[in-house]
């Protein structure tokens, strides 16, 4: 038995599995041929001695963590040999490959063989569909979580929401400290006083958010190693603010920081950084806190600082303490360990039109 991805050549051979696997809602040559090739569609096909005798389909939207098993099918005289179990297992790969951590379906209420098998495969119902079907059968819904060990187990972070627009900084280091130091308390005085701590001053507008150096020198303060890792050896965010007088407080800031970082013994290196030296940290131990563009997750052209929570071969695990607006239906939970795709959370951590980095690692004092 192969697997591999469906070609146009495929065509006829679907269309015959899709005749004898179902009466209604079938899929029909023109719908396979816009799946095949697709950018936002994997067809996987399941192959015996050369002919295509089963297919997983799984679609997707730009930008969202969800991914869709829309049909699966086997040739009737080819079931029963774990071909389904196996179709799924490459749906998942496809959905994980995507950046889509979490894969739903329907299937027909009435069809409890398949609902059997999801249901050994780690899908759980969460919705019902009533009337879903052309015959006006229900459809169950299901889920499987992809990542389970990040996005079930507990989080080694205790969640803190930013209580203001310019504090992201210091409640991502609340929670990095708390993770290395759990008698750490998390309120709104020690968010306050991080902040002025470690402020800018200045940004674009408005009040400054803090830098890498104002927040090592913070984390110093308070008994833990420090390490700064900065693409410009120089104030990261002064091309951001527009009043020649307030660059000039920003760069006194920054200079005296440094000075400051130097006394302390913290180590600030300078140059470009990518995921690897992050996570070669954090295996030491080190909770980092890492500098990201808001604008590749809610399109606003904001630096966000976020807390780096863990790594696996395809995400690195974000605790974000940025929960939106108050209308929006999101909770602590919803952003500890965010999986985000490597790739893409290399991309993320460069900010401006200059590809600004900056990451502050922090760890408990030897001794």
């Amino acid at each position: 038995m192969t697997f591999r991805l469906a070609v146009p050549g495929d065509i006829d051979a679907l269309c015959e599995i899709e005749n004898q696997s179902f009466e209604i809602d079938r899929l029909n040559r023109r719908a396979f041929k816009r799946f095949v090739g697709s950018e936002t569609a994997r067809l996987n096909v399941a192959c015996h001695d050369g002919t295509v005798i089963g297919y997983a389909l799984v679609i997707f939207r730009r930008n969202v963590a969800l991914a869709r098993l829309y049909s699966l099918a086997v040739l009737p005289d080819m079931r029963g040999q774990g071909i389904g179990c196996q179709l799924v297992t490459r749906a998942e790969e496809a959905s994980l490959d995507f950046g889509a951590p979490i894969l739903r379906l329907e299937v027909s209420q009435k069809n409890g063989r398949a609902i059997a098998l999801f249901g050994e495969l780690g899908y759980r119902e969460f919705a019902l569909y009533p009337d879903y079907y052309p015959d006006h059968s229900n459809a169950l819904r299901m889920e499987k979580v992809l990542v389970p060990n990040a996005l079930s187990l507990p989080s080694p972070i205790h969640f803190y929401h930013q209580t203001l627009p310019f504090t992201c900084g210091p409640a991502a280091l609340m929670m990095a400290m708390n993770a290395l130091d759990a008698s750490l308390e998390l309120d709104r005085s020690l968010e306050i006083a991080l902040w002025r701590e470690a402020t800018t001053v200045f940004m674009t507008s408005g009040h400054g958010g803090c830098g890498p150096l104002g927040l090592a020198l913070a984390a110093n303060r308070r008994g833990f190693d420090a390490e700064v890792l900065s693409s410009r050896d120089g104030p990261l965010f002064v091309d951001t603010v527009r009043k020649p007088k307030n660059r000039e407080v920003v760069e006194l800031v920054h200079y005296d920081f440094a000075a400051q970082a130097q006394k302390a013994g913290i180590p600030v290196t300078s140059g470009p950084f990518g995921v690897a030296e992050i996570e070669q940290r954090a295996k030491q131990g080190k909770m980092a806190l890492v500098l990201i563009s808001q604008y590749r997750i809610y399109g606003d052209k904001i630096p966000h600082w976020v807390v780096v929570s863990g790594f696996d071969d395809r995400f690195v695990y974000v605790s974000d303490p940025d929960i939106g607006e108050d209308h929006e239906p999101f909770t602590g939970s919803d952003c500890l360990s965010v999986p985000i795709l490597r790739n893409e959370f290399d991309l993320m951590a460069r900010y401006g039109r200059d590809k600004l980095q900056a990451a502050v690692f922090i760890d408990k004092k030897a001794g």
